[in-house]
């Protein structure tokens, strides 16, 4: 498996051929968006058939950071209210968050190589959906501008009462 660390190591002759993969994604640090621009660039020799290197699946790594990732997950998010305990256990907004997630779920496994998870916290109130793909399939979804289940889903999710903060993030997602 060549990953982009050991690419960059390869001596290339500076003929680059584009493999037409350019993603373009949007990470949310600390409250600040960054743009980071992942090209796929091999040269003709570094990926020349050899019978010791196997190229099986897409990898990048952001700049020199050592943060390498082959898994993107685009997640949907918002807070809910406590129910009236005060707790998540009745709350109605919960439930209907639960009830779109269901309505939405067979649509989202049908995404080319999809895992959908599902996060809630009962102590911060959070709600959240993550769609994680691998890089090529999530690069063709996210071309797409994430339609139309984003925009369907992130609105039934802003028409809960009892919800609030409704946003997106796409960010990297490795198994570790």
């Amino acid at each position: 498996e060549i990953n982009f660390q050991q690419h960059n190591n390869l001596k290339t002759n500076n003929i680059f051929l584009s493999l037409g993969v350019t993603i373009f994604y949007m990470m949310k640090i600390q409250s600040s968006f960054f743009a980071i621009t992942i090209g796929v660039l091999a040269s003709t020799e570094a990926f020349a058939p050899s019978s010791n290197i196997k190229l099986t699946q897409l990898r990048a790594e952001i700049g020199e950071t050592g943060v390498s990732f082959e898994n993107v997950a685009r997640e949907w998010r918002c807070k809910y209210s406590p129910g009236p305990s005060g707790g998540p256990g009745d709350s109605e907004s919960l439930k209907a968050c639960q009830a779109l997630l269901d309505e939405y779920l067979p649509k989202l496994k049908a995404l080319p190589k999809a895992q959908i998870t599902r996060q809630v916290c009962g102590g911060c109130l959070d709600f959240k959906v993550s769609i994680t793909q691998p890089l090529e399939e999530h690069g063709s979804w996210a071309e797409a501008n994430y339609e139309p289940l984003e925009s369907e889903f992130m609105e039934k999710l802003k028409a809960i009462d009892g919800t609030s903060l409704h946003e997106t993030q796409e960010i990297t997602f490795e198994a570790l």
